[in-house]
């Protein structure tokens, strides 16, 4: 099983659009081929952005998604010092790292440049659902 940290931007774009490639990776939560590894700070994060109005997205969507999380993984990682083109971020590197597989799935690769990693990987959702093919 694959321990993969999920961007609120794969959360989001998931849960508005059933048929592209990071819903794929949310079916891939549910159905136990990912553990979603996230920390306070995530779990705040995905709580407050899943509430915006603007994003229209349906109440029981998002109490399902949260509630789903409790059979996931929640870390305490370690606090890296970085500076990142979006600070919001950092976050995901630090709980990658406390992961074995250090792999974040984000849409906003811009976000995490390589010399901000520290030996993190970075997938996009379709990247991601082309690893979870190959098993």
């Amino acid at each position: 099983m694959r321990h993969w940290v999920i961007d609120t931007n794969v959360v989001v774009s998931g849960l508005l659009n059933p048929h592209g490639p990071s819903a794929r990776i949310l079916d891939a939560v549910l159905d136990g081929r990912v553990k979603l590894v996230y920390d306070a700070r995530i779990l705040a994060e995905y709580r407050d952005v899943l509430h915006r109005p603007r994003l229209k997205l349906a109440p029981g969507k998002i109490q399902a998604f949260l509630s789903g999380l409790h059979g996931q993984l929640m870390v305490t990682p370690t606090v890296v010092a970085v500076t990142a083109p979006d600070p919001d971020d950092i976050v995901f590197i630090e709980v990658a790292l406390a992961t074995a597989d250090k792999t974040i799935i984000t849409g906003n690769l811009a976000h995490y440049p390589p010399k901000i990693l520290q030996g993190a990987r970075v997938l996009t959702p379709a990247q991601a659902v082309a690893e979870l093919a190959q098993g």
